[in-house]
């Protein structure tokens, strides 16, 4: 049987290790930075995503086999560990899609900038003694690079929405937890100090969680800025 103790550990080590990767790349996106260095660290992020999904996979089956072998108070305490550990894990694939997002964006608008430039440079479509097919040629590029941009930005509003959907449903979950955590807290006895101490944790987790909104509008907002500029 596996030791679900053990399996936890586990667990929480690649938590700690997916959590870090996730603070280099969004520190490395935000600083000047060699494009391959960026790629690496995410692959990396990506693979301990991966990884860290199948430890989750393994902890809550370990759980779910050993549940009825725990007393009530027991029982409770590993269920919120084992959901915890499993929230927090698509925390940081939201903020991997993301970054994913963004990469995507600016990819897109490196290949326009590399048509626009194409197509106004002598010789390659844009001088000034264009023929009536090629202005016709250009035009129509033109108008497939704005559908181009137009089917960009729907997926970057898409994945927004969906991004501040799930903030709303985590901020719904974190006080449900919260409910439940000083139920159980209150069950084993534990002091009003600590009692405290998790109820301030609980709300600095809420502003984090706004603060995520805030920024990923304000990411949203730049993009369409600058693929409209």
């Amino acid at each position: 049987m596996v030791d679900l103790t053990a399996e936890f550990t586990k667990a929480k080590k690649l938590l700690l290790a997916t959590q870090q990767a996730v603070e280099k790349l969004e520190t490395t996106e935000s600083s000047a930075h060699v494009p391959s260095e960026l790629e690496a660290i995410s692959q990396d992020l990506g693979q301990k995503l991966r990884s860290l999904q199948l430890v989750n996979t393994a902890l809550q089956t370990a759980w779910k086999e050993q549940a009825n072998q725990l007393n009530v108070s027991k029982q409770t305490v590993w269920k919120q560990k084992v959901e915890q550990n499993e929230q927090e894990y698509f925390n940081l694939s939201a903020s991997y899609e993301g970054f994913i997002g963004r990469q995507n964006a600016r990819e897109m608008q490196k290949r326009e900038r590399a048509e626009l430039l194409l197509r106004r440079t002598p010789g390659g479509g844009g001088s000034s003694g264009y023929s009536g097919r090629g202005k016709e040629q250009t035009q129509a590029q033109m108008m497939r690079s704005v559908a181009t941009s137009h089917q960009v930005l729907e997926d970057i509003f898409g994945q927004g929405s969906a991004i501040l959907a799930g903030m709303a449903g985590q901020r719904d979950r974190l006080k449900r937890a919260q409910r439940k955590m000083l139920d159980v807290l209150n069950t084993l006895g534990v002091s009003e100090n600590l009692l405290r101490a998790a109820e301030r944790r609980m709300k600095m987790d809420k502003w984090i969680v706004y603060i995520g909104m805030v920024v990923i509008t304000l990411v949203m907002y730049f993009t369409w800025r600058l693929l409209k500029a």
